[in-house]
């Protein structure tokens, strides 16, 4: 019987990325831009630059300057390699290469959840359904990779925690290096390491301790080596070189961040606080309201049980605590940098870390208690709804309307 819930878990979860894989598809082919930006077409140019053997100098495609020769430093080279090698790979053109990458990525992301919790990965999976998740994951941007980054980094600091073997801490190393490698933010993931140095050395596990500093510190080489790349050949060192240059005070940062989070809780489709709300936003908003409230009714009786669930889930708490330190420091770097304004782009890493730790929460409530099982299949069906609210309906009308 168990085996039979597996194998039909496993052909949800089958089902739900062939699903989103089509979605992002028809997304691109039907977007007249096909879901790029200029940050998009600076990626593309990076990996035609690899493809060539040009070692990252890039053509400027914008601006007074267009067309002279840059070193690639805005973002880390990792995108931009993966999208070369998935084209070299696969023979398709860089565009579709970069969809490939997210798709694949989006796969991954799958597989661990399935690690995580295989009798219900198809639920923790549906989260991509989010607004958020499929414009990311439509777009050519790095941060399709990075969210995977995320997650990965929020299982192995719980490993290597509670499992306390030295290979978690150098694994830790290389989930930190892949997360600078695709943002430069991604140094948020050494301050991590060097916590939990610093908990396990105050635990009295020194040899985790000793190791976990090694792994810091080797993360920090890695780190200050890459830029002092930068700077040998372009004079700077990343694209910070805009630090202080019309960065808003931090009271005006906060307030920013914090309209850019209540935009997110607008799961299905986002209301910018501006503006008449359309009919459809205040259906969704209507529809997830709905839905949270027959979350909180159907498990009123078991208030003990999802309490003493959400107290013993560490890989929750680790994934609310990794969401918190990557805000914190995007506040630090978005108060003496003017990059964008924090929207879904910027914070979809915190947005995938929430959504992840609550869903994981409820997936781990016993299927015996009243509800429990209803409420797990109430979110798939929940953020499938939200994945095929975002396919382009007046595209589909029109096709529906002509086959009549």
């Amino acid at each position: 019987m168990l085996q039979n819930e597996l194998k039909r878990a496993d052909l949800l979860l089958l089902l739900f990325y062939i699903t989103y894989c089509a979605a992002i598809i028809l997304r691109i082919n039907v977007e007249a831009t096909g879901y790029t930006t200029i940050d998009s077409h600076y990626y593309l140019e990076a990996a035609r630059s690899f493809t060539d053997g040009e070692q990252f100098f890039i053509r400027t495609l914008h601006g007074p300057d267009k067309n002279t020769l840059v070193y690639f430093t805005a973002w880390p080279v990792g995108y931009p390699v993966l999208i070369a090698t998935a084209a070299w790979l696969s023979k398709l053109n860089l565009f579709w290469a970069s969809k490939l990458v997210n798709l694949l990525f989006v796969g991954l992301g799958f597989l661990l959840l399935r690690k995580i919790n295989r009798s219900y990965a198809f639920v923790l999976a549906s989260m991509y359904g989010a607004f958020t998740f499929v414009e990311v994951y439509s777009y050519t941007w790095s941060e399709a990779v990075f969210l995977f980054g995320c997650l990965c980094l929020v299982v192995v600091l719980e490993r290597t925690y509670t499992i306390g073997r030295i290979v978690w801490a150098y694994l830790l190393l290389i989930t930190a290096v892949f997360l600078f490698l695709t943002r430069y933010i991604g140094i948020f993931a050494g301050a991590l390491t060097l916590s939990l140095a610093l908990i396990t050395w105050a635990e009295e596990r020194k040899r985790l301790s000793k190791h976990l500093f090694i792994a810091f510190i080797l993360n920090v080489l890695f780190v200050w080596a890459y830029v002092l790349h930068n700077y040998i050949i372009a004079g700077y060192n990343t694209d910070l070189q805009r630090l202080a240059i019309d960065a808003e005070n931090i009271p005006a940062t906060v307030w920013l961040t914090a309209k850019g989070l209540l935009i997110e809780l607008f799961l299905i489709r986002k209301y910018y606080l501006h503006g008449q709300i359309d009919l459809l936003t205040l259906s969704t908003t209507a529809f997830q309201v709905l839905i949270t409230g027959y979350v909180v009714y159907a498990l009123r009786h078991q208030r003990a049980v999802v309490m003493a669930t959400i107290k013993k889930n560490r890989l929750s708490h680790v994934a609310v605590r990794v969401a918190a330190v990557y805000l914190l420091v995007l506040l630090t770097l978005r108060s003496i940098s003017p990059f964008d304004a924090p929207d879904y782009r910027l914070l979809s890493p915190v947005s995938i870390l929430l959504l992840f730790a609550v869903l994981y929460c409820l997936v781990e409530l016993p299927d015996a208690i009243k509800g429990a099982k209803r409420v797990k299949y109430t979110f798939f069906i929940f953020f499938t709804v939200s994945l095929l609210l975002n396919l382009p309906k007046e595209f589909i009308l029109t096709h529906l309307k002509q086959l009549f």
